[in-house]
């Protein structure tokens, strides 16, 4: 239960980046919350973070158990119960943050270019979409953590994971699609 501290500190300091990225970005002119379409892209919160959160949520679920199945796969086949391990924690985490920033790319570069995405991002939404797909990454560590203490919350964690990957589908078909036109 000690590591479960982590996730939470690296969260704390990712809301810290976020508030710090709106009030740069509220100096420089740039709305902190978009609250009609224009500022959509722009500002550092729109309604494409509730979006973001939740694939940082589904991914770090996903990273979890693909290197899961590969490490009992490749290794002696060991319980994960109240053997939560840090570093692949941590490597589960840095890909959802690898996977954010190559998101921003295709969606500020190939959307735009096919006509999907109508405006590029400004870069106080780009930081703050990444970081928010962060702060998903380290709920899911944290209830990783708390989840995997007994084998009761194994199918919880999973139907966690599932609905927020399907939430995510959601609101992107809905407000992606929605609003392009």
């Amino acid at each position: 239960m000690k590591n479960s501290i982590i996730p939470l500190l690296i969260m704390l300091g990712l809301v810290l980046i976020a508030i710090a990225t709106a009030l740069v970005a509220a100096v420089f002119g740039i709305v902190p919350v978009a609250l009609d379409q224009s500022d959509v892209s722009t500002a550092s919160f729109d309604y494409w973070s509730l979006g973001h959160f939740l694939w940082g949520v589904a991914l770090f679920v996903l990273a979890f158990t693909i290197g899961w199945i590969i490490k009992n796969l490749t290794n002696s086949p060991k319980d994960p119960i109240n053997e939560p391990e840090v570093k692949s924690f941590t490597i589960y985490w840095i890909i959802v943050l690898v996977l954010a920033g190559l998101w921003e790319v295709v969606e500020n570069t190939i959307l735009y270019v096919v006509d999907i995405k109508a405006k590029f991002d400004s870069a106080a939404n780009i930081i703050t979409d990444i970081v928010i797909w962060g702060i998903g990454g380290c709920v899911s560590w944290y209830m990783t953590d708390l989840m995997f203490l007994s084998d009761k919350y194994l199918r919880a964690y999973y139907l966690y994971g599932f609905m927020s990957l399907t939430m995510g589908i959601i609101i992107f078909v809905f407000f992606g699609f929605a609003t392009t036109s």
